[in-house]
């Protein structure tokens, strides 16, 4: 999505995206992106010639544009709307931004600017149903892209992105913790403006226990830990958690652990000494080791592919 998002705010996709429809959860920065986008078409084609706006907004304020949707491209290059969804059960409005899409020059000369059409939808491409089907054929006529949720590599440089922006200092350990605490951006967004607001009111460095205390008290998701994995996994192979736990030698035992270190270290985002901590006082090679052999398991080994997905489909 990042990388189709580039190519079209830079003008390098001609009309090979077009339209581009881009889908995600609340929460993933399907909005950012598009705002990112509309500046950078700005700064490309001129400020007056890219219009970005609420699907609703644009359909309930430009009634002239839908009598007459030529007026639109003869006045501006880029149409970007956000919250697409919002269009369902309202046919009127479907009709007008067909009628505007079905109106989209192709441009005369090869090295012209294309004209540029963008739209976010919340949720899953299969949200799309809810709106009328000569809508949803023109969207899926171009290029659709869903934003996923942000690992937690992701979610660590965001954080640290805008602790640098705000003057806050906090740990990697802290900022690690924080970002273990959210999967979405909004979230992780007021999680640390409750930080910085409990920072300025102690006037010191916040410890572990002051971080605990925030979360505590906020909306954010709940994060698993090492034991829920592991007893997970035990669960689907039809163990006993504490045996496989034990550090026993049999093959179906050394697999669970394997493939409990390797989603731990996937969803918590532990070191390889914490994790080895965590499973009975491992050396960090043993788990550096497990980590390995289930990556390349999950290329070659269509059961533990299927049993890593289930195990992370229970998982919040």
């Amino acid at each position: 999505p990042l990388t189709a998002a580039r190519e079209i705010a830079a003008g390098r996709a001609g009309r090979n995206y077009n339209p581009f429809l881009l889908c995600g959860r609340s929460g993933t920065g399907k909005s950012q992106l598009l705002r990112s986008m509309a500046a950078t078409l700005a700064a490309v084609r001129g400020k007056g010639n890219v219009i970005h706006a609420g699907a609703a907004r644009f359909c309930a304020e430009n009634q002239a544009m839908a009598r007459q949707p030529e007026l639109l491209w003869e006045r501006y290059q880029v149409l970007i709307l956000d919250d697409i969804q919002d269009l369902a059960g309202e046919t009127a409005w479907q009709s007008k931004l067909i009628a505007c899409m079905d109106a989209c020059p192709r441009p005369h000369a090869a090295d012209a600017p294309a004209p540029q059409m963008v739209f976010a939808c919340s949720g899953k491409p299969q949200a799309l149903k809810v709106l009328d089907e000569r809508l949803r054929s023109r969207l899926e006529s171009g290029l659709v892209v869903e934003l996923m949720e942000p690992d937690l590599d992701v979610r660590l440089r965001y954080l640290q992105l805008c602790c640098k922006e705000r003057g806050l200092r906090l740990t990697r350990d802290q900022l690690l913790f924080l970002a273990q605490r959210c999967t979405q951006f909004r979230l992780l967004q007021g999680l640390l403006l409750k930080v910085e607001a409990f920072a300025t009111v102690k006037g010191r460095a916040l410890t572990r226990t002051d971080l605990e205390n925030i979360v505590r008290t906020g909306l954010v998701d709940k994060t698993p830990d090492c034991r829920e994995i592991l007893n997970e996994v035990a669960l689907a192979l039809n163990l006993d958690p504490e045996e496989t736990l034990a550090g026993r030698r049999r093959p179906d035992l050394v697999l669970a652990r394997q493939v409990a270190m390797y989603v731990c270290r996937r969803k918590l985002g532990l070191s390889y000494p914490e994790l080895g901590r965590a499973f009975g006082g491992k050396d960090h090679s043993t788990v550096i080791h497990a980590i390995k052999k289930i990556n390349k398991l999950l290329v070659s080994n269509k059961s533990v592919q299927q049993l890593v997905t289930k195990v992370e489909a229970k998982l919040p």
